[in-house]
């Protein structure tokens, strides 16, 4: 079967349920970054100087692309390496990046204003940063909170943060905050279990269980070859 057929058969189910993979169906210039998994009660997304409300779930985020949450909003953003992001309100994230294929990505959060709560998979070659004004977080897979103020906690794994001003860097782990100072320099600290929980416990509005179903998609690729994607898809 053309890719053509597969696209007009796998394209209907894939809209219906809400989410859109086309990344995997598109040009590499029109990859999605990521999508809208879940938000409440409502989200603001600016794409090509546009500001609109989210209307469902599965709306696709391209390079460039920003999410905005008002005083009550959150939202769960999942990229296209599986990562996870929960978006406190009153944030605004800037996606940035390159979706070359499943197992090469280059992704970066520019957190503009607010708090996020990540969950980044097991990178491999694949790169993940959140930027601030003055700082960078680079991951390798790891659960850590971020806010725009310039500081970061570690749940679980590392996380090295940088000053963009002076290069210095801070490798932090598992209960451990690092917050970059005016003047470059890093101030790190331990958290104990209870700070941890208190600190994830800001993020758990988005928590409930949700009810999806597992699609397989097949397809072949300009180039004659199959390729199958695993897609959950979440009820609206």
């Amino acid at each position: 079967m053309q890719t053509k057929q597969i696209v007009k058969y796998v394209l209907p189910l894939l809209l219906l349920g809400g989410i859109s993979v086309g990344a995997y169906l598109e040009k590499p210039a029109k990859r999605p970054l990521a999508f809208v998994r879940k938000f409440k009660p409502k989200v603001g997304l600016e794409q090509s100087g546009k500001l609109k409300d989210i209307q469902k779930r599965g709306k696709p985020l391209y390079n460039g692309d920003t999410l905005r949450t008002n005083k009550n909003g959150f939202a769960l953003v999942q990229f296209m390496d599986k990562s996870l992001a929960k978006v406190r309100p009153q944030s605004q994230l800037i996606v940035r990046g390159e979706v070359k294929g499943r197992q090469n990505t280059s992704t970066r959060i520019g957190l503009e204003v607010g708090k996020v709560f990540l969950n980044v998979a097991k990178q491999g070659a694949n790169k993940f940063e959140v930027a601030t004004q003055t700082s960078v977080a680079t991951v390798k897979g790891t659960k850590f909170g971020a806010s725009a103020d310039d500081y970061f906690w570690v749940e679980e794994g590392i996380v090295q943060v940088r000053s963009k001003r002076t290069g210095n860097t801070a490798s932090l782990t598992k209960n451990h905050y690092g917050r970059v100072r005016n003047d470059g320099t890093i101030k790190t600290g331990e958290l104990s279990d209870k700070d941890v929980q208190k600190k994830k416990d800001q993020y758990s509005e988005l928590d409930e269980q949700e009810k999806s179903k597992v699609y397989k998609l097949r397809f072949i690729d300009s180039n004659g070859q199959p390729h199958v994607i695993t897609v959950k898809v979440y009820k609206n």
